[in-house]
Order: structure tokens, then sequence, then C-alpha cells
């Protein structure tokens, strides 16, 4: 039985401008200059990397620095600095050089990261029900606790 691992990696020295969404795991020891989600496996932001915006994931590892909220729905350690809110949904662990500049709270496991699905998307284009009108959240892929958030 042949197994395939499916990874991106932000090497150093690179620099990503934009988000990125991925549906495997993910390695990040550059600069992305944007936010990043990872749907399935690890997200893991090594030492010397550097996220300019959300970081969302399964798993997620983060050694190196994020400057945005964060979201894990299972684990989440984090042996680096973030600048933003942490939403946990499993375990979380904080090594020794672990540096928090926002709030820590923990969140239903049943709040994932998942793309729309068809039926989301018709109902953007169908007009709002009475009790959605005036709600202001913008309708995108990102997360439903993005969207609890709002």
């Amino acid at each position: 039985m042949k197994t395939e691992l499916n990874i991106t990696l932000i090497a150093r020295g690179c620099a990503i401008t934009g988000d990125m969404v991925v549906d495997h795991g993910i390695s990040c020891f550059g600069l992305l200059d944007g936010g990043i989600i990872s749907t399935q496996g690890l997200l893991h932001i090594g030492e010397g990397g550097l996220v300019k915006g959300m970081a969302q994931g399964e798993h997620v590892r983060i050694d190196g620095r994020v400057d945005g909220d964060v979201h894990a729905r299972g684990s989440l350690e984090i042996n680096g600095h973030v600048s933003g809110d942490i939403f946990y949904g499993g375990t979380i662990r904080l090594g020794p050089r672990a540096a928090l500049n926002g709030t820590l709270k923990r969140v239903a496991r049943m709040l994932t990261i998942e793309a729309e699905s068809e039926q989301e998307q018709a109902s953007i284009a169908a007009p709002r029900s009475s009790e959605t009108a005036g709600v202001g959240h913008s309708e995108s892929n990102v997360t439903e606790i993005s969207r609890a958030m709002a």
C-alpha cells in the first residue's frame, strides 16, 4: 500500500504575498504576508517563519511568529510568538519560549474549517431571510469559527 505525503513548504528566504488555502499539511519557514489555512494535517510555522495574517488548521504548531489570530481544531502547540487571539478546540501546549499577546479561548471542535457547500453558495445569490438581514458578516470559505466570532 503506497502512502502519499502531501505537504507544502515555504522555505527560508521565500516571501509570499496573499492568502493560502491548502488541503494538506504546510510548513512555513519564510514570510507569508497573508492568511494561511490548512484543512488537513499539520500547519507548522517553523523557527524563523512569519505569518502576517490568520493561521488556521487541524493541528497547529508555532515555533516562529504569527501576527494574527490562530485557530486550531485539534492540537495546538506554541513555542514561538503569537500577536492575536487564539481559538482551540482540542489540546493546547505552551512551550518555554511561548509568547502570547491576545486572548486564549477554547471553542467547540464542531466549528471546523470547510469550504462553502453548493447550498451555501446558492443562498448567497438568494435574498436573505429576515433573521439574517442586517447581520454584517461576509460570505467566504474561511471558517465557521471566523463566522461565529463575527
